[in-house]
């Protein structure tokens, strides 16, 4: 029964997190454990396994805003978090912070090839598919060739080594950014959604409490079972 509301606290947090830019829903895994001691009954109980993350990629949208971006296929940014963390990140909603540094809509700072891309003063700004951003200084012709100040960090992590945060940002489980992959491209002008399907969603927390008032029954049941058992014998003497 514990695990059943674990599994409905993680759905609701998906469904919650639906329309959240490039959001990856949660999902844990029930083992059955062994249970021997000495002197006791041998029992099996389940067990959670280690919570993991489906990193299937959303659906992509076009917003033309020429420094949101998303990632193709399979990969992430690599960046860091308000405390200096490593973390990683498919959210690709960038924006100039108050600092000059580029930023994504969690306001984690990603990284470049040399460490957080500070923007120059600039009159357009622009990312291009290979993660190069690229801006037009002022005074430049229109028609003049972008200056690139930096390249994002793209990087790839396999799905059984990426892990959620208390903070709900992922990471790594190993904690070690990998070199960057030049393989990655991004799609230009445009964002990824989430991974949560709300039907699919609904139809888990269903399941979830179904199964969950089937248990209260069995236990209600088994308590009538034990207080029918106890009447009997004290009518026996």
């Amino acid at each position: 029964m514990r695990l059943q509301v674990d599994n409905q606290r993680m759905i609701a947090a998906g469904l919650a997190n639906q329309n959240t830019i490039a959001f990856k829903r949660d999902y844990g895994t029930v083992s059955s454990t062994y249970f021997d001691v000495d002197g006791g009954t041998d029992r099996v109980f389940p067990s959670r396994g280690s919570a993991a993350v489906d990193i299937e990629s959303g659906k992509m949208i076009a917003t033309e805003n020429p420094l949101d971006v998303a990632i193709e296929g399979e990969g992430f940014f690599s960046g860091k978090n308000a405390a200096g963390d490593n973390v990683i990140t498919r959210r690709g909603d960038l924006h100039m912070g108050p600092d000059r540094i580029l930023r994504n809509g969690e306001n984690i700072v990603l990284d470049g090839d040399a460490g957080p891309i500070t923007l120059p003063p600039f009159e357009a700004i622009e990312a291009t598919r290979d993660g190069t951003i690229v801006i037009r200084p002022p005074g430049a012709q229109v028609n003049a060739p972008l200056v690139a100040v930096g390249r994002l960090k793209l990087v790839q992590i396999p799905a059984d080594n990426v892990e959620r945060g208390a903070d709900g940002l992922l990471r790594p489980k190993n904690n070690v950014i990998p070199a960057a992959d030049a393989n990655i491209t991004l799609n230009t002008k445009g964002l990824e959604t989430s991974n949560i399907n709300p039907i699919d969603a609904m139809v888990e927390m269903l399941n979830s409490s179904r199964t969950f008032e089937i248990h209260v029954k069995l236990l209600a049941t088994a308590k009538e079972l034990d207080d029918s058992t106890a009447r009997l014998m004290r009518n026996d003497r």
